[in-house]
């Protein structure tokens, strides 16, 4: 391995609002000074950094949620209890899917408030 991942950045229409979600959710604490920002929040998700930033189209910022595309990056979190921990989530205001079994292999997925897709595993 040349280096390890550093940051994870998604580029978002309501920075505030999807650092929140990770803060309130995920538990992660905020890693810069920008804890205010509309432009940038970048969050310590025990690792590597999840940060997220203004999206910006060809006339200007967007403000509508980006979503993921059809075939979108999905941010992976490992949990050894697949099963407790999309409990938790989803007590903490996460829209998770049911757990999937693929032998040995338990895993979820779930949405942010723009529409990126998450997904606990325990690989």
């Amino acid at each position: 391995m040349l280096t390890p991942l550093n940051r994870v950045i998604i580029f978002v229409g309501d920075v505030q609002k999807c650092a929140r979600f990770y803060r309130e959710v995920f538990g992660f604490a905020v890693a810069s000074d920008d804890r205010d920002s509309t432009e940038w929040i970048d969050l310590d998700a025990g690792g590597c950094g999840l940060a997220f930033h203004k999206a910006h189209g060809v006339d200007g910022p967007i403000d509508a949620p980006t979503r993921s595309a059809p075939n979108p990056h999905k941010i992976v979190f490992f949990a050894e209890d697949v099963e407790a921990t999309r409990a938790t989530l989803v007590e903490r205001g996460a829209v998770i899917g049911d757990v999937r079994r693929f032998g040995e292999l338990v895993l979820c997925d779930g949405q942010d408030p723009e529409g990126h897709v998450f997904q606990i595993c325990n690989r």
